[in-house]
């Protein structure tokens, strides 16, 4: 009985237990799963997006989510912590980031390439560490949109409530009028320039400075340099002078050339580039004046004689007269028409931009007499009869006849050859004589012709449609070469003899090999030449890369030649730099027959 009685007492107990516990769940019906009543972190969107009142993270966002897919807001700031740090780069000057409302990342915007304090290009790799407190500047994006964020262009305004520069007026006088006997000092011409905005300023103006930086120096292959100047010779509050002219408004040849603490006028048109950069634009402007000296103040080269000629292969254009033609068209527009044209080779540039016998073309100025006196730019062009460049096909003082099928006002400024659209019919009376364009077509050489460019995805086909193609192919992996991260590339020779290289061409950035790309990189105005060992090339299918929605097959403008045995690739843009990449990961390469 005893026992019986501590049975029922046992079991009353387990009873009242699950009777009385109400975190136990009953043993009859459904389970209920426990309630998760973690709280998200969310943020009021507040500031006004100046520099005094920041957006914080979540106003940016806001503002973004407003937008069209890949339209811009004005120039704002926002502020934030950095929680990740995507790249670093003291070579590039520019940051990609991520900032938030709090250091966990509840929220995030990215902050593409930006700048540094000031707005200058970064040189210290440790100048932002996660947890830091940011304002940058810039102009927020909604891109592709699926991804908010400031775009490149940006700058950080100041880090952890140090720095607070870059976005308002420097300090300092803005002085000068623009004019030759009142020139703008550099304080000046960035102010002037932000007034004119993202388009180019209506006239010429007249900057004085001192030379603070050299980017690119004066030199024979582009005949133009890049600098900054300030009002005195420091790399405080410096105005940019992109890729200008030398003395006399013409392609530097020779003479001195500039360095830093330079007493330089400059005379050309200003723009506020992408709205943070005050500058003069590519290709009009040039150097007025070096430490006092001038070369005629922008005067243009006087011809000896007129033009005359009529432009057909028995009565050829002489020099003044392709230049007239040339210099009455629209600026940068390419015109189809074919006319040979008679001068003296007067210079011929050194480098790649010369006598390339490894691109298969050749660059050199004509002119009416052995002086020089009035000049034309053959650019690019192909050799005799448009075969392959030999290394001694032209010299100065040669006098050469040229046929060419497309003419071109580069900048307005530049009266030009179009590349590829030219060659050499006959040096000092020699030569087959036989003439070539529309009217003569069968006398191109055996590979030369027009190539066809097609896109799909990622893969970028190139066709060349003088050739009829092979089933010889060849296939290269960029990925596969030994390069170290961010190496610039150079020459690939494959197990054949084929020969493939990367060259900077009129960019600013030379092309380099990536590991995250996994191939190489070629940025904009950069080339690739693939020259066969025998044959033509028939066709070229480039597989790229592809990250965030953007697929990497260069841009819209890309364009492609043929000549012998080479097939060239040029990246083209508007400017030398910015546009779309071409990031190449492997090249399959088909032969002609």
């Amino acid at each position: 009985m005893k026992r019986l009685a501590n049975y029922l007492i046992a079991m009353a107990l387990v009873v009242f237990t699950f009777t009385s516990c109400e975190d136990v769940p009953s043993p009859f019906g459904n389970v209920v799963p426990p309630v998760d009543d973690t709280e998200k972190v969310t943020f009021e969107p507040s500031g006004s997006g100046t520099a005094a009142d920041p957006y914080n993270v979540q106003a940016a966002l806001d503002a973004i989510a407003a937008l069209a897919t890949d339209a811009s807001t004005d120039e704002v700031y926002a502020e934030g912590y950095v929680t990740s740090i995507t790249e670093l780069s003291t070579q590039y000057g520019n940051a990609t980031f991520i900032i938030s409302d709090d250091e966990t990342g509840s929220n995030s915007l990215t902050v593409y390439r930006a700048k540094g304090l000031n707005n200058q290009s970064i040189t210290d790799e440790n100048l932002i560490k996660q947890g830091d407190k940011v304002v940058v500047c810039g102009k927020l994006v909604n891109f592709k949109g699926n991804t908010p964020e400031f775009t490149q262009g940006c700058y950080i305004y100041s880090i952890n409530g140090a720095g607070g520069a870059g976005g308002d007026e420097p300090s300092g006088e803005a002085k000068g009028t623009g004019t030759l006997d009142d020139p703008y000092n550099a304080l000046g011409a960035i102010a002037y320039a932000k007034t004119v905005g993202e388009t180019e300023s209506a006239n010429d103006v007249y900057i004085k400075g001192k030379v603070a930086a050299i980017t690119d120096q004066y030199g024979t292959q582009y005949g133009n340099a890049t600098f900054t100047i300030s009002d005195d010779g420091n790399a405080e509050n410096t105005f940019t002078v992109f890729r200008a002219l030398y003395l006399g408004n013409k392609k530097y040849e020779s003479g001195d050339l500039i360095k830093v603490g330079d007493d330089v006028v400059i005379c050309g048109k200003v723009t506020n580039y992408k709205g943070n950069t005050p500058e003069t634009v590519q290709g009009k402007a040039y150097l007025y004046s070096l430490n006092g000296v001038t070369d005629g103040g922008g005067s243009t080269d006087t011809p000896t004689g007129g033009a005359s000629g009529t432009g057909t292969q028995e009565d050829p254009f002489n020099v003044q007269a392709i230049i007239d033609y040339v210099s009455a068209l629209a600026a940068d527009t390419d015109t189809n028409q074919d006319y040979y044209v008679k001068g003296i080779v007067t210079s011929i540039p050194d480098g790649n931009n010369g006598i390339s016998t490894q691109y298969n073309n050749v660059s050199f100025y004509i002119s009416d007499d052995a002086a020089g006196s009035n000049k034309f730019y053959v650019f690019r062009a192909k050799g005799l009869n448009g075969g392959d460049v030999t290394a001694d096909v032209i010299k100065v003082g040669d006098e050469v006849v040229i046929f060419g099928s497309t003419w071109v006002n580069y900048k307005g400024n530049t009266p030009e050859t179009k590349q590829g659209a030219a060659y050499i019919v006959s040096v000092n009376g020699s030569g087959s004589g036989n003439g070539g364009g529309n009217n003569d077509p069968g006398n191109e050489p055996s590979g030369s012709g027009d190539v066809t460019r097609d896109v799909s995805g990622t893969v970028l086909t190139l066709t060349n449609t003088a050739v009829t193609a092979s089933s010889n192919t060849i296939t290269v992996d960029l990925n596969e070469q030994n390069w170290a991260n961010a190496e610039e590339v150079t020459t690939v020779t494959l197990s054949d003899g084929t020969t493939i290289t990367f060259d900077k061409g009129e960019g600013s950035t030379t092309p380099k090999y990536y590991t995250a790309t996994k191939g190489v990189r070629l940025y904009a105005k950069n080339t690739i030449a693939i020259k066969g060992a025998s044959k033509a090339i028939a066709k070229a299918v480039l597989t790229c890369d592809s990250y965030q929605g953007t697929d990497y097959v260069g841009n819209a403008t890309l364009t492609a030649s043929a000549s012998g045995t080479t097939m060239t690739i040029v990246n083209e843009h508007t400017s030398a730099s910015g546009g779309t990449q071409l990031r190449v990961q492997t090249i399959e390469i088909t032969y002609a027959d």
